[in-house]
């Protein structure tokens, strides 16, 4: 596994996905409750944050593969 930043529109190796959508899913649950009990700012930074990584996992490529 590697990480570069062509590797954006390469596939995505299927356990890079799945850790970083069930991060995503996870941020999204504290993030509305935070949101409900009013930390409004907490509930924005672990929005951000989640969906940064979520962007970032994009990059990680499998190095094995041949990309010619």
């Amino acid at each position: 596994m590697k990480y570069s930043w062509k590797g954006y529109w390469e596939p995505t190796p299927k356990s890079i996905r799945k850790a970083a959508d069930s991060i995503l899913a996870g941020a999204m649950t504290i993030a509305t409750f935070s949101f409900m009990v009013d930390y409004k700012g907490l509930s924005l930074a672990i929005m951000i944050i989640a969906g940064v990584s979520k962007i970032l996992s994009n990059f990680f490529t499998n190095e094995n593969e041949d990309n010619g």
